[in-house]
């Protein structure tokens, strides 16, 4: 059996946990800039609040309702989502981290266990140790348990639990899921079925093995074989390397300056060589981007250069070389740019990297002082908080404001930064 275990509202959910005023209250979490909805409480959805809706547009509700708003605390987020999987793993060995609020556990090791005692027990446990409220749906596949966890967290009788086992009520599930929610199922497939009256997951169920391996290759033919619950997608208990890495923002405001956008490139520059190094790996090539907003009446600009790096690296000082060197190639006088980025590509295991035929013993210690150099400085910005040690060029000066993101209702980062950290205080009681 497969569980997928959910975090509810997990935005809302982090900042609920370090703020308990929050609860029962209508919450939303912007994006970017504070763009747009990206995350909602109960509360906010049962006031009509969409995902993804301008928050401009909602300004008026917000304050008529008393809507509790949060920038998106990306710090916050990512180091709950590691507790959540850390908790779960000490009960479950086999997980898949699906996504920062989702995680797949394999339970076959369980035998004949109690499924529902045990899920109960790790709903109860992550509440415990973290504060977020889970849904944990369990089935026989992937696919049925990403149903299972559907009905789980949307059912006023499941409480956060559901566990699909009986092939007559997956049917009876099936018959209400359009066939368009199925994972996997895009915009092309869905109207090639509707052509042939395939409109519910149930039909796709019902329709002959044959045909789906005919019309739908072998990605439709996996689905059709985890709804009859014949495992197909296995859990993926380490990630996989990623083949490119980008770190790209929206600037708050346009900027004309090169040394505005030299200081924000360098920032993307090091973001990019600390996930290079968190994953192992190296790059060879280094993509540089600049656009102007194409929405705007302002002129239009955008360009991009990619530098080939004389050998692969991961260390922050090279790869800021380099994005420098590409954007005064790239960069134009006299527009206002909205936005620029950084990609890395090219990547190999960092064990597997090949130096120049032509290094010599000199090049050999200076590499190995980077590589020592930027390992003492991860340990450090992991110990203290991010950005604690940072190259100078990417330092903070008094031109970041303009560039950096607007995040006018950010919440402290409670469990990443020291300064942050909730203080207790005794109350003496007269």
């Amino acid at each position: 059996m497969i569980g997928l275990i959910d975090s509810n509202n997990f935005y809302v959910s982090c900042e609920r946990v370090f703020n308990p005023r929050l609860e029962n209250r209508p919450v939303v979490v912007l994006s970017n800039n504070d763009g747009n909805v990206v995350a909602r409480s109960n509360e906010a959805k049962a006031l009509g609040i969409k995902m993804g809706i301008p928050f401009h547009q909602i300004k008026t509700i917000v304050k008529l309702e008393e809507v509790a708003v949060y920038s998106s605390n990306y710090a916050l987020y990512g180091d709950m989502s590691r507790r959540v999987t850390s908790t779960v793993r000490d009960m479950i060995p086999d997980v898949e981290v699906y996504s920062i609020d989702e995680q797949f556990l394999d339970f076959n090791s369980f035998g004949k266990y109690d499924l529902k005692k045990l899920g109960e027990q790790i709903n109860r446990t992550v509440k415990q140790y973290t504060g977020i409220p889970t849904s944990l749906g369990i089935a026989k596949t992937k696919t049925l348990s990403k149903i299972a966890n559907h009905l789980a967290k949307k059912s006023m009788t499941h409480k956060g639990l559901y566990v699909l086992e009986n092939e007559q009520l997956i049917k009876e599930y099936l018959s209400l899921i359009p066939v368009s929610d199925l994972w996997g199922i895009g915009g092309r497939y869905t109207l090639k079925l509707a052509k042939h009256n395939i409109h519910t997951a149930l039909d796709l169920y019902n329709t002959p093995e044959q045909w789906v391996k005919q019309h739908m290759t072998i990605v439709g033919l996996r689905l059709w074989y985890e709804l009859h619950g014949m495992p197909c997608l296995q859990l993926e208990e380490t990630q996989k390397p990623k083949k490119n890495i980008c770190t790209s923002r929206s600037f708050s405001s346009k900027q004309t300056e090169l040394s505005v956008i030299k200081e924000a490139l360098a920032t993307h520059a090091t973001t990019c060589a600390q996930k290079l190094r968190k994953q192992g790996c190296v790059t060879n090539f280094i993509n540089v981007f600049v656009q102007t907003n194409r929405y705007s009446d302002d002129p239009k600009y955008s360009n991009s250069f990619t530098c080939t790096l004389p050998e692969s690296s991961n260390d922050s000082r090279v790869l800021i070389h380099y994005a420098l060197k590409a954007l005064e190639r790239i960069f134009r006088a006299g527009y206002k740019y909205q936005k620029c980025g950084v990609m890395v590509s090219g990547l190999t295991p960092e064990n597997q990297r090949q130096t120049s035929l032509f290094a010599n013993e000199k090049a050999d210690e200076s590499l190995t002082k980077g590589d020592t150099l930027m390992g003492v400085m991860d340990t450090l910005n992991e110990k203290y908080g991010r950005d604690t040690i940072k190259i100078g060029t990417a330092a903070k000066s008094k031109q970041t404001k303009s560039w950096e993101m607007n995040q006018s209702y950010l919440s402290p980062k409670y469990t990443t930064n020291w300064e942050d950290l909730l203080r207790a205080k005794w109350a003496e009681i007269c």
